[in-house]
């Protein structure tokens, strides 16, 4: 790597964000359905992998639809879009549907989903604004790291999202083994599909896994691949994530090009000495952030945000996901409850 070069991309890449994007940085979070990967052969690096052999039930790793949509109530509360809806493989076409539609429904906007190669024809596109691909890695290696995930069928999902006038993206993971020169594969995998969007991710190595003991990305070389990114598609929406133990990258990825930041656990970081920590990185790039880490009053809803990433959208959904949620809205509200109280136990006084 030239690192002159380097600065001098992401220098540049800085201005095109602005010139595109203007001079804000919003929060953004996967929405996930459950932690059961039913992939035959599940991405190696994938926490899920771990947890196959020792999921006797799969059903019981999903989560309960009153959790889903109150984290979707309170993240709009927040002003935290939804990255995606995501969560493993193994939902009928039906249930990620209705899934989605009720999400849409209380959110009161269209949503992105990541839950493999999506069968558009079973699902109501009036609440989808896109689709995305788990593409995870350009290296070599690919059809190794990811063999549930053949690469041929997530483009052609994609490209079919395209041809219904649906927004696309795809997920990178790296520190999978890429190299630098792996940058220009992406870069015409981008131009292939004709993408809006593309998130970032750095590897986290998960025990069990072949990457237990692997080093992630630095942050230079994280930087090398958003600014390439910026430079090459001004007008791409670009997703960085970054663990809590990954806290500094955060300023230098967003000088790079990133608009968007990604991947923290929410409950229990937020309002914390680190959600601070994460929003003070943000400022200090002279960006205005939209939407909070740090505002208990926002959260309990006793305060509404000034500024919002949302925009309210007529949503249309079936009469009977319509009851669904009418139904649940007791058990909606406690599991709101149920994660604010568990903030407050962690929240800076």
């Amino acid at each position: 790597m030239n690192i002159d070069e380097i600065l001098e991309n992401v220098r540049k890449a800085f201005k095109l964000t602005t010139k595109h994007f203007g001079n804000t940085v919003t929060f953004e979070r996967a929405l996930f359905l459950g932690w059961y990967c039913d992939l035959k052969h599940p991405c190696k690096f994938c926490y899920m992998s771990t947890q196959k052999d020792k999921i006797k039930d799969p059903k019981k790793a999903r989560r309960k639809l009153e959790s889903i949509l109150a984290e979707a109530i309170l993240m709009k509360r927040i002003g935290w879009k939804l990255e995606f809806i995501s969560g493993g493989y193994g939902y009928s076409p039906k249930e990620i549907n209705d899934i989605a539609e009720m999400v849409a429904y209380v959110q009161k906007c269209k949503q992105y989903l990541n839950v493999g190669v999506v069968d558009l024809n079973s699902i109501n596109l009036d609440v989808i604004e896109g689709v995305v691909g788990s593409i995870e890695t350009v290296s070599k290696d690919r059809d190794w790291i990811c063999p549930g995930k053949p690469l041929d069928k997530i483009k052609d999902n994609l490209l079919k999202a395209k041809e219904l006038e649906l927004k696309t993206g795809i997920t990178i993971i790296l520190g999978l083994g890429e190299k630098e020169e792996d940058i220009d594969k992406l870069l015409n995998l981008i131009e292939e599909l004709d993408l809006d969007r593309i998130t970032f991710y750095s590897l986290n190595p998960q025990k069990g896994t072949i990457f237990e003991n692997k080093p992630s990305v630095t942050t230079i070389e994280y930087m090398n691949w958003v600014s390439n990114v910026r430079l090459n598609f001004p007008k791409i929406k670009i997703i960085t994530g970054v663990w809590v133990d990954k806290i500094p990258m955060i300023s230098p990825l967003i000088l790079s090009g990133s608009n968007v930041i990604t991947k923290f656990p929410l409950f229990s970081v937020f309002g914390t000495k680190k959600a601070h920590w994460i929003e003070k990185e943000i400022l200090s790039t002279g960006r205005e952030l939209i939407g909070t880490f740090t505002d208990i009053e926002v959260l309990k809803g006793e305060k509404v945000l000034e500024k919002t990433p949302y925009i309210e959208e007529e949503i249309n959904i079936s009469k009977e996901n319509i009851r669904k949620v009418e139904e649940l809205k007791d058990k909606i509200d406690e599991k709101i409850n149920s994660y604010i109280s568990k903030v407050l136990k962690k929240v800076v006084q």
